[in-house]
């Protein structure tokens, strides 16, 4: 074998092994990871990370020991802002009854957040955390909903000042998280989180840019749904995959959901880096609601006012039979019998 041959040889070996090792990379750099595992690393490189709520997952991760080394705040939807100075008093570990502070996430401006049964656990979950934890890494839950007093609220024109909802969350992330050099977790409806349009992220990353990793979950595909979770079915449960490098990321955008002011893509999850995957859309469990919540007659009357306050229609969410009729008619699966 002349030099020369020997030379070609080797050169092509290299350019082979160069190719095959930088597919692995690539490979490796999209392929799903454990989800607690994904959401603590993206803290690495981000101060905030957001996430559609709400999932048990999130608890799982709160109860991370390495959780309170990432985070200091976890920012809800699911809390009245109103209520901020009390909800920090009981997330500390004071004596703050839960009949008093169930306040912060029965009286926002959603109704659903008052008969959520993940909310009624998350809080206990964070206080719990907290006191095992040293006064510098204690966690903080912020408010996100606007500080409306619902015992003033008597016409529809009461309630309009509480609606500009995205508004006031990206006030609050700026002052409370942003500004003071802070990590957080948005738990909030998907919405909210997307970059671009006019979703909370948005107006407080047109001053604070490249901050923020947002994660849409997965509740199916809107096309050929039972062939791509096919191409799932071994991933980890749950766990996160980075549209960037992934075959999810190269899907036209209209196989995924469509949500109100999400920004035009034509690739992926529109205002999404990352998709979580927590089981095939068949077998996902329907959030139930808080028993505790349907048996306190005096908060049922209060939303009954509430309903006829704002002149809800007779559907309306602030109507507790709504929740009770779709609670009634549904299966325990979310899009299945």
């Amino acid at each position: 074998m002349t030099r020369e041959l020997i030379r070609l040889t080797v050169a092509v070996v290299m350019a082979a092994t160069a190719a095959v090792s930088t597919t692995s990379a690539a490979e490796a750099g999209a392929s799903p990871k454990d989800a607690t595992k994904a959401i603590l690393a993206a803290f690495d490189k981000y101060e905030v990370v957001g996430a559609a709520s709400p999932n048990t997952v999130f608890l799982d991760l709160i109860r991370d020991p390495s959780f309170p080394d990432k985070v200091d705040d976890i920012a809800v939807e699911c809390a009245n802002s109103l209520y901020q100075p009390l909800l920090d008093r009981y997330i500390a570990g004071e004596d703050v009854p839960l009949s008093e502070v169930r306040q912060a996430w029965r009286n926002t401006t959603q109704p659903s957040c008052g008969f959520s049964a993940f909310y009624e656990q998350f809080f206990p979950v964070v206080r719990q955390v907290n006191k095992k934890l040293p006064p510098a890494k204690k966690l903080r839950v912020l408010a996100g909903d606007p500080p409306i007093d619902w015992s003033r609220v008597t016409t529809p024109e009461d309630l309009a000042p509480f609606e500009e909802r995205d508004r006031h969350v990206a006030a609050v992330m700026k002052r409370e998280v942003l500004a003071k050099n802070h990590k957080a977790l948005m738990l909030f409806g998907i919405s909210h989180l997307l970059h671009g349009g006019g979703s909370a992220v948005a107006m407080y990353e047109r001053e604070y840019p490249n901050v923020t990793y947002t994660i849409a979950t997965h509740y199916g595909f809107q096309k050929e749904n039972d062939t791509l979770e096919q191409r799932m079915s071994s991933w980890p449960r749950p766990s996160v995959i980075p549209f960037a490098r992934s075959w999810l990321g190269e899907l036209d955008s209209s196989y995924f959901e469509s949500r109100p002011g999400q920004p035009p893509a034509g690739k992926g999850y529109p205002g999404a880096d990352a998709y979580m995957y927590t089981g095939p859309r068949a077998l996902m469990l329907r959030q139930p609601i808080a028993a505790g919540t349907v048996l306190d007659p005096q908060y049922i009357s209060e939303l009954r006012r509430r309903a006829a306050a704002i002149q809800d229609p007779p559907d309306g969410l602030m109507h507790p039979e709504t929740f009770f009729k779709r609670e009634l008619e549904s299966s325990a699966l979310e899009f299945g019998a």
